[in-house]
């Protein structure tokens, strides 16, 4: 058998029969398809890509057209790509584990965070990070004081700000380096072109999948279980396009939470910052691999005050007009021109989930066949509101502890608010819960209501931190392979 088949090529078969389908071979399909094949080598494993090894065509691409509500979305376009790897085809490789917080409810919000614990992720970083060839596992900030030191603020323990600590993949471009470890995996099959159109049911199992090339004939995929890795939009697309013109009242693809709480992180600019010289709050070099500390509130902040869990960043500039000017004599305000810099500042923002942030499906369809969606993308003004008490909060650590000063040279306003773009980090759509009532997915992400299908994608996350999301994607992929690889009826 030709383990990787491209369907543009002509079909050799017109069915398969697989132990597990997944469809889209992003970073969580691919990191899925391996582990779990390795790990149940008795198991067929078939992949499908709606995409080939190169850049989509603009006829491909046009699957993926979507329209918009009131606010723009300018990543639309450059956000989903539609070839072999996926989304890591553009990633930056920013890489960091969620925080704490990020898995507790946030007493300020109206939904439930994740219905797992931190242990249940994090155990399976290590091996997200080998996938995502990541050396360190180090993501403390006091490791990296000594050999920086001076380069990092004496933050005071019972301060409002805390600091965090980014590492970074090469990046990783999943298509390219674990093309020949899919070719060389003997019970995988890897479908390229297969564009997914039809999910067959059989009252709350799914019995097949129907895939296809745009201009070609279909093959269809029989299969025990299924996973969903098509990327947060078009997961939830084909999600909804499957429960056809059902009302929403119900569990799983019936549950009105499908499609609500679309999010993406933003970033804001509120201004600038007098600060000690040579401050490091931007990516550089370190020993142990490139490296980006952050600046967050602290944990106390967030759980006490219903903060986000949003970071800044810091990147040296020059300054229009010196903040030390404001201070009249520098040497009185116990400032020295060769010893402080000017920052300005850039925010990751959480977004809290907002049920009326939504992807809905429009009466449209492509070209195969699929309902069109519209995405109305809101940011609640709690977002920007949290955003300014951090930086805020820091310019109060800066004056109270004679480290510098802050200047709000952009106020929130609804110019801000307009004109944010988003981070190309598509969540909270298909949301994980512990309850049907709560959300799309269960703890194992399974689909409520659904015997064999599941869904590997940010948009499960019921809570977004700041964290780029690829490394904790290929984390919960790791942990579902484990959780089939351990089920014998998925195999029955």
């Amino acid at each position: 058998m030709t383990v990787i088949q491209d369907l543009e090529q002509g079909l050799t078969t017109q069915s398969l029969t697989a132990d597990v389908c997944i469809i889209g071979a992003g970073p969580a399909g691919i990191s899925l398809a391996l582990e779990l094949a390795r790990a149940r080598p008795d198991w067929h494993i078939v992949l499908t890509e709606a995409g080939g090894p190169q850049n989509a065509s603009q006829t491909e691409r046009d699957i993926y057209k979507v329209s918009l509500g009131d606010k723009s979305y300018g990543v639309l376009d450059v956000s989903r790509r539609r070839k072999l790897g996926g989304t890591t085809a553009h990633w930056g490789g920013w890489s960091k584990p969620l925080d704490d917080t990020d898995f507790e409810d946030n007493n300020a919000w109206d939904v439930p965070a994740w219905p797992i614990t931190k242990q249940e992720v994090s155990s399976h970083i290590p091996r997200a990070l080998k996938w995502t060839e990541i050396d360190s596992g180090d993501f403390h900030v006091n490791s990296i004081r000594k050999t920086h030191n001076g380069k990092l603020l004496p933050l005071r323990k019972d301060g409002a700000i805390n600091e965090q600590l980014f590492r970074f993949s090469p990046p990783t471009r999943f298509g390219d380096k674990y093309y020949d470890e899919l070719k060389a995996q003997d019970n995988l099959t890897c479908l390229l072109h297969a564009n997914c159109y039809e999910l067959v049911r059989d009252g709350d199992k799914v019995t097949s999948a129907k895939v296809r090339p745009l201009n070609g004939n279909t093959l269809e995929v029989n299969s025990q279980t299924f996973t969903l890795a098509m990327g947060g939009m078009e997961t939830t697309r084909l999600l909804m396009n499957l429960r056809g013109d059902k009302s929403a009242d119900g569990e799983g693809i019936y549950s009105d939470h499908l499609g609500r709480y679309f999010a993406d992180h933003f970033g804001v600019r509120p201004g600038e910052i007098l600060a000690p010289e040579g401050l490091k709050y931007s990516r550089f070099g370190d020993q142990s691999g490139p490296i980006m500390p952050v600046l967050t509130f602290a944990a106390r902040d967030i759980r006490n005050n219903g903060e986000h869990n949003s970071c800044m960043m810091l990147q040296a500039s020059a300054a229009p007009e010196s903040l030390l000017a404001g201070y009249g004599g520098t040497k009185a305000a116990g400032f020295y021109a060769s010893q402080y810099w000017h920052y300005s500042t850039q925010m990751i923002i959480e977004p809290r989930p907002n049920p009326t942030s939504t992807l809905t499906l429009t009466d449209e369809r492509c070209a195969l066949g699929l309902r069109r969606m519209k995405l109305d993308w809101q940011p609640h003004e709690d977002d920007f509101a949290s955003a300014y008490r951090l930086f805020n909060a820091l310019g109060d650590e800066l004056g109270q502890t004679g480290l510098g000063r802050l200047n709000l040279s952009r106020p929130n306003s609804n110019s801000i608010r307009e004109n944010v773009s988003g981070a190309c980090h598509h969540l909270g759509t298909t949301r994980m819960a512990a309850d049907s009532r709560d959300g799309v997915v269960d703890s194992n992400l399974k689909v409520f209501g659904q015997q064999n299908l599941y869904v590997a994608s940010s948009s499960v996350f019921p809570r977004y931190g700041y964290s780029n999301p690829t490394l904790t994607i290929v984390a919960l992929s790791v942990r579902l392979a484990q959780h089939l690889a351990n089920k014998s009826e998925v195999a029955a």
